[in-house]
């Protein structure tokens, strides 16, 4: 298992003028742990999400406050590689984002470019990554396929293979079963818990019983005054969701708001 533990000091984000879309955010993830991050719409959830790898920075204007350290490196430093930070923490976005290419040039598309798989052949590690999310089976015998031809719920599950397939530390995951149905919901969730074996994972969710279901610890987002995103509560999973601090967390997760 890879010991990226991932350690936040007030961090915010800011895309225009003064106002914050998350406000003085502090915790820490344990290496190899399953975190997920609930909240009404807006909140902040997504944006703090793509803190961690500074997805935010494509976004004209936006700066951040605080500091982000993974594994000891602090991802805000200036000069800090951010090819090589996206290569330790992977995302997976919210509906399945294939290449127009078959299922074989989707995953090794990455270690052909970033040149990470010297040392074993690009089928080698398409093979590895295709089973560590759980579609080998389904795609070994039409790899050369075009992956938009697959089901969601398969496309999603080569997103996940796309970004194992350079080797990250940290996956992110931002909604990653909204789009899809129950049973390819399902499939997700056993393959995230397995992947923790081997991942610091972090993801979004607005499905609570997923949220109870797959995760070590939850971190509940709320909005302040200013209407910034806060981290209103975290702890365990099994705590937040039965005896949870916060009476607006109790509110949000029995569906009397949010």
């Amino acid at each position: 298992m890879n010991e990226s533990g991932i350690v936040l000091d007030k961090v915010s984000k800011i895309f225009s003028g003064d106002v914050a879309a998350v406000n003085d955010i502090s915790l820490e993830i344990a290496p190899g742990e399953f975190l997920v991050l609930v909240g009404p719409s807006g909140c902040g959830k997504s944006t703090f999400l793509r803190c961690l790898n500074r997805m935010n920075d494509t976004i004209p204007g936006a700066r951040a406050q605080g500091e982000v350290h993974i594994d000891g490196m602090d991802v805000y430093a200036p000069g800090t590689d951010v090819v090589k930070l996206r290569m330790r923490v992977g995302m997976v976005f919210q509906r399945p984002n294939p290449f127009p290419q078959s299922v074989f040039d989707n995953v090794a598309f990455g270690p052909m470019v970033l040149g990470t798989h010297r040392g074993s052949s690009l089928a080698d590690v398409v093979e590895k990554s295709l089973r560590s999310a759980d579609l080998w089976g389904e795609v070994k015998d039409t790899l050369r396929q075009d992956a938009l031809a697959l089901s969601l719920g398969q496309q999603q599950r080569l997103c996940i293979a796309r970004v194992v397939a350079v080797a990250p530390e940290v996956i992110l995951m931002d909604e990653p079963c909204s789009a899809l149905d129950p049973i390819a919901t399902l499939r997700i969730e056993e393959l995230m818990r397995t992947l923790t074996e081997k991942y610091t994972i972090v993801i979004v969710t607005h499905n609570m019983q997923q949220a109870a279901r797959v995760s070590d610890r939850t971190g509940f987002f709320w909005l302040n005054e200013q209407r910034a995103g806060i981290l209103a509560e975290f702890g365990a999973t099994v705590q937040i969701f039965t005896s949870p601090r916060d009476r607006r967390t109790e509110d949000y997760i029995t569906g009397r708001y949010g």
